[in-house]
């Protein structure tokens, strides 16, 4: 029987067990739990960081000495909603159980972490689709689109980890899809919430002001009423600039130093180079962007290589418009890799590839299905096959804390990234974990990431019938998918279709 969910309710499912399944029990890296207290010091006047963190030598000294994170404020005002909805809601419940306060923030990071990416997964979802159909692709193309961008991209890792890649992509996608619409209707407040999504941007990372630049040189270039654009879209983007600055300003005192200049300036190792942070070699670090074994982008994104040669093939029967916008994502992607090619943590370091690179990687990714769809009635087997690699790669992405690789490296374990995820996800699932490969290792990182299996350490009890759920759920994902295509009507959709039902 077909289900009669319409699609975006189907998404909205899929994002919530996405999240679910792969949700590892916090945030999933220690810059979020850092950019939460943040929040609270605006909100509820706690300090700006913990002792704990100031401990370990997070933060730089500031305005009457107080310590200060670094980071810009943009992801801190996401956080806030949740942060305010689980205080709320779940706090007196915690209390009441008699639970400790460190129980008791765990619960509620728990708690927030979902909240906050499920949200943003299904806005991702939704955005993702509405830009391709309004592009111009068939339904079916735009949402096999959006769902690869999902399954088939580092996005998913991003779901996982709560940095703010993903919260960047979100923006980015409403940016773009405002500005299609102002394309179709000349409605002014479509420009205004472009430079809105843009000038928020800029508050989670001041590096946004790239593709605020680009996507509005992609606009300008579509014709129409350019004065009209840019007095509706830079006046949202200039008061997030205003904003960042003004951020600034309260925490160091400093209105036009950038957070990397004040750790340059400030924090800088004994023996660095003056040029910390930005002391990597810069042809090392350009070029390792796509050929490096740990950090490469074609790697770790393979859908690059499909959206690279159909857009190739395929140039002169693309629309005008997804033309530019691929050249627009393009030109971002070489300017955000000469940007980040000094950067003192090459790839962002403790990382599933590069992800400084995520957003313009993403964008272009998201072309790769949709675009090797329009053109031909079938998906070649080559498409296939590297559809297929790519969800294989990015679940394996999933399956253990990308710390392991690091720890691994540094002490001197030969071989790259996926090579040794393979290797050590092999030796979990056997139970192979006291040899010396995992020495130096925590117990929590020798387990699956995902919560059911790290609640193992503490509720065993629990975790049986937590894992037992987490099966069910990963069981849900391609049923989902299944419905949400079934409703396409296209050749492609009916291929994909068979094919995930001869698997299941």
């Amino acid at each position: 029987m077909r289900s009669r969910l319409p699609t975006p309710v189907l998404l909205c499912l899929l994002a919530v067990v996405v999240c679910a399944v792969v949700n590892p029990g916090n945030f999933g890296t220690i810059d979020t739990p850092r950019r939460l207290q943040a929040e609270r010091w605006i909100r509820l006047g706690e300090p700006p960081v913990r002792p704990i963190d100031r401990a370990s030598g997070f933060g730089i000294a500031g305005r009457q000495g107080v310590v200060h994170a670094w980071y810009g404020i943009g992801q801190s005002l996401v956080l806030a909603p949740f942060d305010m909805l689980v205080s709320a809601a779940a706090g007196p419940g915690l209390r009441r159980l008699g639970l400790d306060a460190e129980k008791q923030r765990q619960v509620s990071e728990l708690l927030i972490a979902f909240l906050m990416q499920a949200s943003l997964t299904a806005a991702l979802l939704l955005l993702a689709r509405a830009l391709l159909a309004g592009l111009g692709f068939p339904p079916a193309a735009a949402l096999a689109g959006a769902l690869s961008l999902l399954l088939a991209t580092t996005c998913l890792y991003y779901v996982q980890v709560a940095q703010e890649n993903l919260l960047l992509l979100v923006l980015a996608l409403t940016a773009l899809v405002s500005i299609r619409r102002w394309e179709t209707t000349g409605a002014a407040r479509w420009a205004a919430l472009a430079g809105a999504a843009g000038g928020f941007a800029v508050l989670v990372r001041l590096p946004s002001l790239l593709e605020a630049g680009v996507f509005a040189a992609f606009a300008l270039a579509a014709g129409g009423n350019r004065a009209r654009f840019l007095a509706a879209y830079l006046p949202p983007l200039a008061v997030g600039v205003l904003a960042d600055r003004w951020y600034q300003w309260l925490r160091f005192g400093e209105w036009t130093s950038t957070y990397m200049g004040l750790l340059g300036r400030l924090a800088r190792p004994a023996g660095a180079p003056a040029s910390y942070p930005f002391s990597y070699p810069f042809a090392k670090g350009f070029f390792g962007a796509f050929v490096s074994s740990d950090k490469s982008v074609l790697l770790f994104d393979p859908l690059l290589l499909v959206v690279a040669v159909a857009a190739v093939w395929h140039w002169r029967s693309l629309h005008r418009r997804v033309r530019a916008l691929l050249v627009s994502c393009a030109l971002l992607l070489l300017l955000y890799v000469a940007l980040y090619a000094r950067y003192f943590g090459f790839g962002g370091d403790v990382a599933w590839g590069h992800r400084y690179l995520t957003l313009p990687v993403h964008l272009l990714a998201l072309f790769a299905i949709p675009i090797a769809m329009s053109t031909r009635p079938r998906l070649p087997r080559a498409v296939w096959a590297v559809l297929a690699i790519a969800v294989a790669l990015q679940a394996l992405s999933t399956t253990m804390v990308a710390n392991v690789e690091v720890t691994q490296r540094e002490r001197g374990e030969p071989g790259s990234v996926v090579p040794n995820r393979v290797a050590n996800l092999a030796a979990v699932i056997a139970g192979r974990v006291d040899t010396p490969r995992f020495a130096g290792v925590p117990a929590e990182w020798r387990s699956l990431a995902y919560f059911p299996f790290q609640l193992r350490f503490h509720f065993p009890r629990l975790a049986v019938w937590a894992i037992a759920g987490w099966w069910l759920l990963v069981a849900c994902i391609p049923l989902l998918v299944f419905r949400a295509m079934s409703h396409q009507p296209s050749a492609i959709s009916h291929q994909l279709i068979s094919r995930v039902a001869r698997r299941l």
